[in-house]
């Protein structure tokens, strides 16, 4: 189009004079990066890919990495999804296929901005600024190789600006990866600010934060407790959990509202709004033209609750309300994340009826029960009674109040990557990794004492019990298959705990997920190993 209009406005002159090019009139590999503004549109692409994690399309595909088919959730419409079913995971299989390209769309975003930033032409205003920069592209290359290392295991190691075609990758090992990782990381928590420039932006203690969680991977445990307590003690800012209500809706009291909750209210996610624990979230808007959500509203509370509108047999007529949403049961969690680590939680908030809806009600009279009586487990008869009409709705992904006139659905918060209780529960691991299990159970406490849960003791610590301790805490936030595979947990917990379609179909092979054919396909000049199994 811009072609065709330049043909016109040109069309008395010479063909000579119209093929010629001003270089100053656009972007080139010889002007993009000669500026600070110029490497913040690198960055902002960096950024963009994390938006899409969260919300690039419609259904469980951006639901598969916070654990989709493990111990913490799935798919609930048939069993013969994948993940339900694993013998479906394969080298041609779109989602870890998509996980796998993001990670290296991050990765040359990344490297582009750490090469060019050596370019002697390139006009900074000092070398803090510089630093700065190049430090939150290493961040983003270190996060992304933690990314894959965790899915794919070791990954072929990108570590300057492609050129030209390359052809002849190889995989390097997981631990060399991390270990690149680890460097990127330490760079990171040297010159990223202290305070975000931006909402959204990285900041040091996100970079302490991953680099705890690497260091756990190369069995630094010093490393890791030394990266997780900066951002604890304060070096790093000043992080502490909120332990009292906050944010847009603070001053509500009916139904037990509290602290747990005002953390998933929208507005309420951000540290420049007074929210102390949040390290890193991934920024949505709403009504903002060119802004994301890439939808006209976040999907999440769509994807993970249930559809009790439609629960005509309890006298539902299938028209959503603002005050209970708009579920489409894409993802339903597992027994094990709404009961079994419950059990023994005493006064835990995050269990309470305001934070985890268990009781639904009759929309109609449906003798011999009334409107307004609680449905009882009774009457949940039919398999899709609780797999997609009645299951427990976690509050952290939805509202009772909806944007757009309280349109169902319309429920657009910022997405934590990073929350400060999940740094607690890195240095636990990292203190369990030492045999130091009163100080892991310490950390542990912290947590659960906001949480208002009954404390542990030090022979109570064990890694199943922090995994727990994650689903109570972080269900639905952290991404659940990274930390599965990272410890390699993903097939024995899937077993032990997942539905019982996809722990019957899991089997060794799954703690990896396979290397894309595409990959292995286009690389031929070298040969790209498939993970055992595929």
């Amino acid at each position: 189009m811009i072609a065709a209009s330049l043909f016109i406005l040109t069309s008395c002159e010479s063909e000579d004079k119209f093929l010629e090019e001003n270089p100053s009139d656009f972007l080139t590999t010889e002007n993009a990066y000669l500026n600070k503004a110029q490497f913040e549109l690198a960055i902002a692409g960096m950024h963009d890919q994390m938006q899409e994690f969260f919300n690039s399309s419609d259904g469980d595909v951006d639901t598969w990495m916070l654990g989709l088919g493990t111990d913490v959730c799935f798919w609930p419409m048939d069993d013969s999804r994948i993940y339900n079913d694993w013998t479906l995971v394969n080298e041609f299989h779109w989602y870890s296929g998509q996980w796998y390209d993001r990670q290296y769309k991050i990765i040359n975003l990344a490297n582009n901005v750490i090469d060019n930033a050596k370019n002697e032409e390139v006009k900074w205003n000092s070398d803090e600024e510089k630093n700065a920069i190049v430090a939150e592209a290493r961040f983003f290359r270190a996060f992304a190789y933690r990314n894959l290392v965790n899915i794919f295991g070791g990954v072929p190691l990108v570590k300057e600006s492609i050129t030209s075609a390359k052809l002849d990758f190889v995989r390097a090992t997981k631990e060399a990866c991390n270990q690149f990782a680890k460097e990127d990381l330490e760079f990171a928590s040297s010159h990223l600010p202290i305070t975000a420039s931006q909402p959204g932006r990285v900041v040091r203690a996100a970079a302490d934060h991953l680099l705890s969680e690497i260091n756990i991977s190369l069995n630094d445990y010093d490393g890791a407790i030394a990266a997780a307590s900066r951002v604890i003690n304060g070096t790093d800012g000043n992080y502490k959990l909120m332990n009292a209500r906050f944010g847009s809706r603070m001053n509500e009291t009916d139904k037990g509202k509290d602290v747990y909750w005002d953390l998933f209210r929208m507005g309420n996610q951000n540290y420049d709004t007074g929210n102390t624990e949040s390290i890193w979230t991934t920024q949505y808007e709403f009504n903002t033209p060119g802004g994301v959500p890439r939808y006209s509203r976040t999907l999440i509370e769509r994807t993970m609750w249930p559809r009790h509108w439609l629960f005509a047999k309890a006298g539902y007529n299938g028209v959503a309300v603002d005050s209970t949403g708009r579920g489409v049961s894409f993802v339903r969690p597992t027994d094990y994340s709404n009961y079994t680590i419950w059990k023994n939680s005493g006064n835990d908030i995050r269990n309470k009826e305001i934070n985890i809806k268990r009781k639904f009600y009759f929309a109609d009279d449906v003798p011999p029960y009334s409107k307004g009586d609680v449905i009882p487990k009774s009457f949940l008869t039919a398999r899709e009674d609780t797999l997609q009409y009645i299951y427990p709705a976690w509050a952290k992904f939805g509202t009772d109040k909806h944007l757009d006139n309280g349109r169902p659905g319309f429920y657009i918060r910022d997405f934590y990557v990073m929350r400060l209780s999940e740094t607690y529960l890195l240095r636990a691991e990292a203190y369990l990794g030492k045999g130091e299990l009163q100080k892991a159970a310490d950390d542990i406490n912290i947590v659960r004492a906001r949480a208002q849960a009954p404390l542990i003791g030090a022979a109570d610590v064990t890694l199943d019990y922090i995994l727990d301790e994650r689903a109570r805490e972080l269900f639905g936030e952290e991404f659940r298959q990274l930390t599965l595979g990272r410890l390699g947990l993903r097939v024995q917990r899937t077993q032990q705990y997942g539905y019982p379609p996809a722990a019957l179909s899991i089997t060794a092979r799954n703690d990896l997920f396979p290397i894309p054919q595409t990959v292995i396909d286009r690389n031929t000049e070298a040969v790209i190993e498939q993970n055992p199994g595929y």
